[in-house]
């Protein structure tokens, strides 16, 4: 059941969904980008330096991403016990996995120095736009975690005050 759930989760989701779409389109379009937009004249310097875009996020979202599973010392407690905390664990599990996942396509497009191709800076926009939406799903998540248990503390304060 729970491994279901997994692939439910990576395959129905906004950065999977952005993969599939980068992928539509270039198969649609390459010709049309490679005649008008021709990448041999990219700034070498902005080339060496673009890696840390997708390291940044990904190490961002390392660092940032274990506050969605522990907020706080006094509510940990209360999320842990949650019912549906497998849930949350394996969205924890999958977004992790994510970051680490589409940050190798990236750093091997710039290790093989194809960012000054059509196909190896298409693999490294996409890959980096889906890290792109999978650090601001972590973002998400925090926020309205925080929100969801700012509500649970005020509404057992209101129960411990009407007692």
């Amino acid at each position: 059941m729970r491994m279901f759930y997994y692939l439910k989760v990576f395959f129905f989701s906004f950065e999977f969904a952005f993969l599939v779409l980068c992928l539509i389109v270039y198969m649609v379009s390459h010709g049309f980008f490679s005649q008008y937009f021709p990448l041999s004249s990219l700034n070498d310097e902005a080339i060496q330096w673009v890696m840390l875009f997708p390291i940044g996020i990904t190490v961002w979202t390392l660092k940032e991403g274990v506050g969605v599973l522990f907020p706080s010392e006094k509510k940990e407690k209360v999320l842990h016990e949650w019912p549906d905390y497998w849930k949350l664990k394996i969205h924890f599990d999958v977004g992790i996995s994510n970051s680490i996942f589409f940050t190798i396509p990236c750093i091997i497009v710039w290790l093989l120095d194809a960012l000054s191709t059509l196909v190896g800076a298409w693999i490294f926009a996409g890959f980096a736009g889906a890290l792109s939406i999978n650090a601001f799903s972590f973002y998400a998540a925090r926020i309205s975690l925080r929100s969801a248990l700012i509500r649970l503390d005020d509404d057992n304060n209101y129960d411990n005050h009407v007692k």
